[in-house]
């Protein structure tokens, strides 16, 4: 079952989207008698004379499930079933329109460009623990990749059509400012060390190692760690608590100088020491224009491809099977 947050989160999408019309050809065709063979080649809908295949909606449907941590499909209800089949049958169609347009505007990366997301993508996983994650969390990782290149394209469309242009209304800015006051606060900062080891043996032998005191926490890390920030000790600066993953959260209880215990994630056996802990405080104005401006220009470039992205639904060719979609099992 889907928590009250992410059923709110897709009633939302609903009320927004442009495709909630497909809610109510689904409800219409659900009480149909008319039998529909389903298999994965069955075509759910067509844009611009390209087919969306059952198999690439179930995909899609996958992927939801996993970023709305539904862990039990016969758990869900069928208002929540109707949801995930909307949604994913309308993203499928938006990137579908989209990775049209980037064909056709000449849009491509170099390589240079793709290996630095692709690092970037990896960036704290060592050897195969990437694809091991993948592997866990139910993705091919050849489904991966391919949408990485496809979402890095679309991002270059974007940003390509719609250029971001800074505003220098300090005026404007300032009223913002003094509106929305609670979005510029900065949440407690921690500075802390960390080593990040491939089993949890190696983990136990790092902590009793720490503990002995036999060699500095930083040593340590280079010596063991595995992680991105072994070369300068295991150092990563301060960071606002409130943007650590959820498996990290137990570390803001440590006390200044205090070692954590190990923590196992999908990445690795970690151990943090912290160093200092700065308590929360408001941003004044002068730190936060920067920002300000630039969420002026982020929220202009989106009013922008919203609109035109709406015209081009509007101008494309876009069929729906409502008697398929309605019979598609998860």
């Amino acid at each position: 079952m889907m928590s009250n947050k992410t059923m709110d989160y897709f009633k939302v999408f609903l009320k927004r989207s442009s495709f909630c019309l497909f809610v109510c050809l689904y409800i219409a065709c659900s009480g149909s008698e008319k039998i529909v063979v389903i298999s994965n080649d069955t075509v759910v809908a067509e844009v611009n004379g390209k087919d969306i295949t059952v198999e690439k909606l179930r995909d899609e449907i996958r992927l939801l499930m996993k970023q709305f941590r539904v862990v039990n499909k016969n758990d869900l209800t069928d208002e929540e079933k109707i949801i995930l089949k909307t949604k994913g049958l309308s993203r499928i169609i938006r990137n579908n329109l989209l990775t049209m347009e980037v064909v056709s505007s000449g849009i491509s990366l170099t390589r240079g460009e793709y290996e630095i997301a692709l690092g970037d993508a990896k960036s704290g996983y060592q050897g195969d623990s990437f694809l091991e994650f993948l592997r866990d969390e139910g993705i091919p990782s050849n489904l991966w990749q391919t949408r990485l290149k496809n979402n890095l394209l679309i991002k270059k469309l974007i940003s390509t059509k719609f250029k971001i242009k800074l505003s220098n209304d300090e005026a404007r800015a300032r009223a913002y400012y003094n509106a929305h006051k609670e979005d510029f606060k900065k949440g407690q900062m921690v500075h802390a060390f960390h080593i990040m080891v491939a089993s949890e043996d190696e983990s136990m032998v790092v902590l009793s190692a720490i503990k002995s005191k036999k060699k500095s926490f930083p040593k340590l890390a280079k010596m063991y760690s595995l992680a991105p920030e072994a070369s300068i000790g295991g150092d990563l600066g301060y960071f606002e608590v409130s943007h650590m993953p959820e498996e990290f959260f137990s570390i803001v209880q440590l006390k200044i100088n205090q070692v954590s215990d190990v923590i196992k994630t999908p990445y690795g056996y970690h151990v943090f020491k912290v160093v200092d802990v700065k308590a929360p405080r408001q941003l004044n104005f002068s730190e936060s224009k920067k920002n300000i401006f630039e969420q002026f220009a982020r929220d202009e470039q989106s009013d922008s491809f919203n609109k035109w992205l709406i015209e081009l639904k509007k101008n494309s060719s876009i069929k729906i099977n409502e008697n398929v979609l309605s019979e598609i099992s998860l």
